[in-house]
């Protein structure tokens, strides 16, 4: 049975939001920038069309907690050598081999420390096209294991919680390994077959 729309100009508005939002994240301009703007947009639509639905515990703020502070923690291990440790280990050039290694060095980073720092943690080392697109299949791809590898994973697990659904950790873990054990591969390798 499909959901009815409550208020269709205001489905319409965040749709426009979103759609002018993804344009701006490639843009150049910090990222911060339009997504405020997105932000307060949407916060003053909500507040004139239906402000019942605004309401403090709509914030995520466990996530939000745990993603700062895997940032945080990434800084602080730039601050002492990971960027010398993380080119060591990354690989070098566009070969199949090394794009596998980086994308591998990705998808362990995500599952480690969550896949936007590990992206940041990587970018560096991904000093041309095809090597920074192996690192975005790592990073996009790879974080299938941890629950704390995706920011997305984290807001549906406190989502499904809110809901009474229950997650099985372990089954979610092994589950994930499979898969980025067949993925990962399989896209870096296609990419090195277009690269």
């Amino acid at each position: 049975m499909p959901t009815s729309i409550q208020d269709r100009p205001l489905l319409i508005f965040s749709a426009v939001v979103t759609v002018l939002l993804l344009p701006l994240f490639v843009s150049g301009i910090e990222v911060a920038i339009p997504a405020g703007i997105a932000a307060v947009l949407l916060l003053v639509a909500f507040a004139v069309r239906r402000r019942e639905s605004l309401r403090f515990s709509l914030v995520p703020w466990q996530a939000l907690g745990i993603a700062g502070s895997l940032f945080v923690l990434v800084e602080a291990a730039h601050a002492h050598g990971l960027s010398e440790l993380l080119a060591s280990v990354s690989g070098r050039g566009d070969d199949p081999l090394s794009l596998l290694q980086l994308a591998a060095i990705g998808a362990a980073s995500a599952n480690g420390v969550n896949n936007l720092p590990a992206y940041l943690a990587l970018e560096p080392v991904a000093d041309s096209p095809a090597r920074l697109v192996a690192l975005l299949i790592g990073v996009n791809l790879g974080p299938l294991v941890t629950p704390w590898a995706s920011l997305a994973t984290l807001l549906w697990h406190e989502r499904l919680v809110a809901l009474g659904v229950t997650i099985s950790w372990l089954r979610f873990v092994l589950l994930g390994m499979v898969g980025v054990a067949i993925i990962v591969p399989l896209a870096t390798l296609a990419l090195a077959a277009t690269a």
